[in-house]
């Protein structure tokens, strides 16, 4: 089995709570991915590489964090991939991946972006479910940027948040001629 490798951006995901900083009540962790996997418990055939790009809440983050992320999946020896990041900014990051890897030429990598709308250190967070849809979708998937959150696993240009925040597919507009 390939190694798959995750590479933290930062966000809710990976919020703790320890002191006011900066002017935010939470700082941006470790990655919460290393706990995830030790409850998850993936089959032994999948290989795990983490390192981190940024730790930073998804409204802070630049097109130079970006470019950063866009070097390393670039260079990645591994061809299948998992970033973790804050809902806030994500579809916005992956769909600067997408363009980055097209101008490239880079076509043989599977990208899987997710995160949580609660900490992984939360009682209820959605953490655990969203990193297991995104290695499960990271082996299945054909090569490209993919978004997984909610349960859903889409491809970066087809995925929406609606009213309440939820990513969701998204909706086809046609244009009607008379």
């Amino acid at each position: 089995m390939e190694e798959i490798l995750i590479l933290q951006m930062g966000g809710t995901i990976d919020k703790d709570y320890p002191k006011t900083k900066a002017g935010y009540s939470f700082e941006v962790g470790e990655p919460a991915v290393r706990r995830i996997l030790t409850r998850l418990r993936p089959s032994r055939s999948i290989i795990t590489k983490i390192e981190t790009v940024c730790r930073k809440d998804s409204q802070d983050i630049t097109d130079e964090d970006r470019s950063d992320l866009l070097e390393k999946v670039s260079g990645a020896s591994q061809s299948r991939l998992v970033v973790t990041h804050g809902t806030d900014t994500l579809i916005e990051t992956a769909t600067f991946l997408a363009s980055g890897l097209r101008e490239r030429g880079v076509t043989a990598k599977t990208i899987v972006f997710t995160g949580s709308f609660s900490p992984e250190k939360f009682r209820d967070t959605d953490a655990d479910f969203n990193v297991g849809v995104a290695l499960g979708g990271v082996q299945a998937a054909s090569p490209g940027v993919w978004v997984a959150m909610n349960g859903i696993l889409l491809a970066w240009d087809r995925v929406d948040r609606d009213d309440t925040g939820q990513f969701v597919p998204r909706r086809r507009s046609y244009a009607v001629t008379v």
